[in-house]
């Protein structure tokens, strides 16, 4: 398991993905796309959130870019993807709750 990211298709797998979520950050963090997801809030502060968004993506991306390059053992790759996991989780539950709170605060 630990020599995968040796072979050739599973880093070009590894590096188209990481520029997809490059360029997906860049289109949220500019407003160009994941309009979607803050549609039924109507927060006035639409644009901190995408690029919250954005740079959460970019971050992912360029984090995922670094991947083939390590030489991680086994234990190591779980044990950053579970970091990589629960701060992901932390991260979109902490925005669910920061949007909550805006559209509190404007309805009163």
């Amino acid at each position: 398991m630990a020599d995968v990211f040796n072979q050739e298709l599973i880093v070009a797998i590894i590096t188209a993905f990481a520029i997809y979520l490059i360029l997906r950050g860049i289109a949220i963090f500019f407003g160009k796309a994941g309009k979607g997801y803050l549609e039924s809030k109507k927060l006035q502060s639409e644009k901190l959130f995408l690029q919250l968004i954005g740079g959460y993506y970019i971050l992912s991306g360029v984090l995922t870019a670094f991947i083939p390059t390590l030489n991680w053992k086994t234990e190591d790759i779980y044990f950053s993807i579970g970091i990589y996991a629960l701060v992901s989780v932390a991260f979109w539950v902490g925005l669910e709750l920061f949007s909550k709170r805006q559209s509190s605060v404007q309805e009163n």
